[in-house]
């Protein structure tokens, strides 16, 4: 449900969403035969872990500067750029994995030139879509997408990729390939004719100016600022097992390879319903309390994965946390479109994404090395007890910037 005074959206905006139930399709894929894959190479919880992490390495090194990029190029065309160019990788992918003569390194340096790409398409997706929206139709625009995202790609996909990797080992990654293909001919299809910077060449001065105006911006924002550090000791708590997820499903929890892909369908069926709720939330209780509410979730759902002994336990906290997680994502994306200048949202806006994969990356492999210390269980009660002190640090602080706010 959204507010149904929100403007209607345009027939641009249901071509990005197309596209993004497709290309999000073919995420979910790998999202679930990626891991699988990896643990057929290795057994390893660091190396399992450190793979999820360099595959982030492109947003710590290159979000910051491709925020510059997307702030000064046709942001259609650099989305269409990277989803051509993950076709002709994830074809690599599922050609190695065929012949069996990929190996666990060749994998992880596949995954970082992946991770480029996923980088330059975010960071253009998030700045796009208020070209093609109205202001007030962000929320619920947002939670169309996001909701999208994990029905498209954490529940059919995951089924649909956990299915193809038992017929053949290397069949989801070529599939993944066909809907990054189909997914960049309806964006090629979108026509804008607002520009929003010249597209000029900058020199490395200029550049770094640039770049030094929207950091400076933020950290003049204090409520953005209070959401920018409250992100990353969010991802520090929520990322600490993913490293070894699939690990935790099949080893602690005795789940079969296609099992483990409906513990991630949960996940998404939960965060589906925070993604067509999401809107509807923020108009009857407002951005205050719809910022801080998903902190219950993050805590009991990651304590719960953590002394969980049945999996029937597990999907419950998992389709909590999915629905929190969304809630708070669609909550605090649509403050960021809302509030930063068109012209400096591409640079702005890359330093939340930096922020966000910088933490997920620590997290995630601190989480493996925990987890090969101690039990893959560890992680998530740790990540519970960081979410429970992230919310009593900046709970208070949050909900004062959001002031006058929705």
């Amino acid at each position: 449900m959204s507010d149904p005074t929100a403007p209607p959206l345009p027939g641009n905006f249901w071509r990005q969403w197309t596209a993004s139930v497709i290309s999000n399709l073919g995420d979910g894929i790998d999202a679930v035969a990626m891991p699988l894959l990896l643990l057929s190479l290795t057994g390893d919880e660091r190396v399992l872990a450190l793979a999820v992490a360099l595959s982030m390495g492109p947003w710590i090194l290159l979000a910051l500067p491709l925020g510059v990029i997307v702030d000064r190029s046709d942001r259609r065309r650099l989305m269409v750029l990277s989803s051509t160019t993950r076709v002709g990788l994830f074809a690599l992918v599922a050609a190695g994995a065929a012949g069996e003569w990929l190996s666990t390194w060749q994998l992880i340096a596949i995954l970082v030139v992946i991770g480029v790409f996923e980088v330059l398409f975010d960071s253009s997706a998030q700045a796009f879509l208020p070209l093609i929206v109205e202001p007030g139709a962000l929320p619920r625009a947002n939670g169309l997408l996001v909701s999208a995202e994990f029905v498209a790609g954490s529940l059919v996909g995951v089924a649909i990729g956990a299915f193809l990797f038992d017929q053949a080992v290397g069949l989801p990654f070529g599939v993944n390939a066909a809907t990054f293909a189909i997914a960049a001919l309806l964006m090629q299809s979108i026509r804008v004719q607002h520009r929003t910077a010249d597209p000029t060449a900058l020199g490395a001065e200029e550049t770094a100016h640039a770049f030094r105006a929207g950091v400076t911006w933020l950290w003049q924002h204090r409520q953005l600022r209070t959401l920018a550090e409250m992100l990353a000791l969010t991802n520090l708590g929520l990322m600490l097992g993913q490293g070894v997820y699939a690990k935790y499903a099949i080893d602690e929890l005795g789940l079969a390879p296609s099992a483990f892909g409906l513990l991630l369908a949960i996940t998404a069926i939960g965060a589906s319903a925070g993604g067509l709720f999401a809107g509807r939330l923020v108009a009857l209780v407002g951005m205050r309390t719809a910022i801080v509410l998903p902190y219950l979730a993050f805590v009991a759902g990651n304590v719960a994965m953590g002394a969980s002994r049945t999996a029937w336990l597990s999907g419950v906290a998992a389709f909590a946390l999915g629905a929190s997680i969304t809630v708070w994502n669609v909550v605090t994306i649509t403050l960021r479109q809302q509030q930063i200048p068109t012209e400096l949202f591409g640079r702005v806006n890359s330093v939340f994404r930096w922020v966000a994969a910088t933490a997920c990356a620590i997290s995630i492999a601190a989480g493996g090395l925990l987890a090969h210390a101690t039990t893959v269980r560890m992680p998530f009660l740790v990540g519970g007890l960081i979410s429970l002190l992230t919310i009593a640090l900046y709970g208070r602080r949050a909900m004062r910037g959001l002031d006058g706010v929705g």
